[in-house]
């Protein structure tokens, strides 16, 4: 998968830097050597920013931690359920908002 973060002047305004952060973050948490994490240019939709484009699809309006749920589920990542808990790491993914 490769996850393009939006680097144009309006999605710099909105914290872009800090989705980047997160993804880059997660992917090296859970060992996600499958995913690509790139910057690139303005890739429009500007008034629904900031913008992240997952294999070549838009998302707009994201935040560090909908980037985060979005590439986990994209990738097919699912939360584990309380009985099958076996790391507080993986369980406490989805709290984690830095």
């Amino acid at each position: 998968m490769k996850i393009q973060v939006c680097m144009g002047k309006s999605c710099k305004e909105k914290y872009s830097e800090y989705i980047l952060k997160r993804l880059e973050r997660d992917k090296e948490r859970f060992n996600l050597n499958n995913v690509i994490i790139t910057t690139c240019a303005c890739i429009d939709g500007c008034k629904k920013w900031p913008n992240v484009m997952f294999d070549k699809h838009i998302e707009w309006n994201m935040t560090p931690t909908k980037a985060s749920k979005m590439m986990m589920n994209k990738i097919g990542w699912s939360k584990p359920k309380k009985s099958e808990k076996k790391d507080d790491t993986i369980e406490d993914f989805y709290s984690n908002d830095n």
